[in-house]
């Protein structure tokens, strides 16, 4: 049976990230395929008010697609028992391709025997000494796993005895793992490679819809589908996928694809905004029976309340990395009504970016403190990039900061004039 679509948005999940790929997921429902949604992290305070608003519970939690144990381990490789005669060990070898055999006692895991020792067994025959028992051959393996454990650890060479709490499980091999079918993903608002779910190269990208550019090195083994827009958020993509389907949209589904593209666009306050984004909004508010204006701002507000989070966490907040070359760096954002606390705080925030920084070994770690109300963000950094920022900005850096006036987009007004400036 084959494998159900995981729809997935990025690490650090946003609003959009998290919306749209519920959304997503439920447009290939009714359209009768197998897909559901996943995250990669907790949603934020904006992403939980918008889930709480419109009563839709948040996806699974994903942390990685590698390829477990549990995918690949040969059942149905009966262990010997206890009980077993050197016999039945022998014919055990003979119909399995394996220098290793289990032994268990009524599915408790005994140990393992090598099949060496059944020669060692022979010799004694011709000796005339006493011969040993399974049981008494049986001893701990040097190496066995659990189902939980990653596919790539195991060893290219052999066969390994999987176990869990106790009980005898079945045989692995890296063969096995190998032939394991590869989870299907469709990646919603980003292809970068360092912004997707760790393992993802043990899995299989079978799509992508996103409004970011083009970067990394993200590679397919086929060709996929792929839908790029440059609007100013994905959920104003999926949302056309439905009109295009001709499919409607549940009330739900709209209020949460709604809160999407407030939410990336600032309440259309974003350079990124465009008439498309405005229209699909509309829309989306009307099916949703809400105020656009009256329940965006109270969305906003909700993220904008910070003053319970840890330095740590905002450094964190809807993060993502970037690179150029080999140099990578990240770039967090909060977005508030009054910066006057987090600035008041300046030091702290710059102590937590540099511990960013330094546990990645990154070349930077920025945060973009951005008033919702001024329309404008106060961009703190970490790491050896003073140059870089000031050449970007064209303003001189103070103290690992730069005041950018209508600023607020990380993805049209930060990213680029970085990028290009580290070129």
């Amino acid at each position: 049976m084959a494998k159900q679509i995981f729809v997935t948005g990025h690490k650090s999940p946003d609003t959009d990230s998290i919306c749209s790929s519920i959304a997503y997921a439920k447009l290939k429902q009714l359209q009768g395929i197998d897909a559901t949604p996943i995250r990669a992290g907790e949603p934020n305070k904006e992403t939980a008010f918008a889930l709480d608003y419109f009563h839709v519970a948040p996806q699974p939690l994903v942390k990685d697609f590698y390829v477990k144990v549990s995918e690949a381990v040969h059942t149905e490789v009966e262990a010997l028992p206890v009980s077993a005669s050197l016999k039945d060990a022998a014919k055990w070898f003979a119909s399995h391709e394996s220098d290793v055999a289990p032994v268990a006692d009524n599915g408790q895991f005994v140990g393992v025997i090598e099949k060496s020792q059944l020669a060692d067994e022979f010799i004694k025959t011709v000796m005339g000494e006493e011969l040993s028992t399974v049981k008494g051959l049986a001893h701990d393996p040097e190496l066995f796993f659990k189902p939980t454990d990653n596919g790539h650890d195991i060893p290219a060479d052999g066969k390994y005895a999987v176990v869990e709490n106790g009980k005898y499980v079945g045989m692995i091999c890296a063969d096995c793992v190998a032939a394991a079918e590869k989870q299907p993903v469709i990646l919603v608002d980003h292809n970068e490679k360092k912004q997707i779910i760790d393992g993802i190269d043990e899995a299989s990208i079978v799509g992508v819809i996103d409004h970011h550019r083009i970067g990394g090195t993200l590679e397919t083994a086929g060709p996929i589908s792929i839908l790029f827009k440059p609007v100013g958020c994905t959920a104003t993509i999926v949302t056309g996928l439905y009109e295009q389907a001709k499919i409607d949209i549940p009330k739900d589904i709209a209020g949460l694809l709604l809160s999407a593209v407030i939410s990336d666009t600032v309440l259309f306050r974003s350079p990124t905004c465009t008439p498309a984004d405005r229209e699909a909004a509309e829309k989306l508010a009307n099916i949703a029976g809400v105020d656009m204006e009256k329940y965006g701002m109270e969305m906003l507000k909700a993220g904008a309340n910070v003053s319970d989070l840890t330095p740590d966490q905002i450094v964190h907040n809807d993060m993502k990395e970037f690179s150029s070359g080999n140099t990578t760096f990240t770039v967090a954002q909060v977005q508030v009504m009054d910066t006057t606390d987090l600035l008041d705080q300046k030091q702290v925030l710059l102590n937590a970016l540099e511990k960013l920084r330094a546990e990645h070994d990154y070349a930077a770690s920025f945060l973009m403190i951005t008033s919702i109300i001024d329309e404008s963000t106060n961009l703190i950094f970490a790491g050896n990039m003073d140059d870089v920022v000031s050449s970007a900005f064209g303003k001189d850096v103070l103290d690992k900061e730069v005041y950018l006036p209508k600023v607020m987009s990380r993805k049209k007004q930060v990213i680029p004039p970085i990028l290009s400036a580290m070129k």
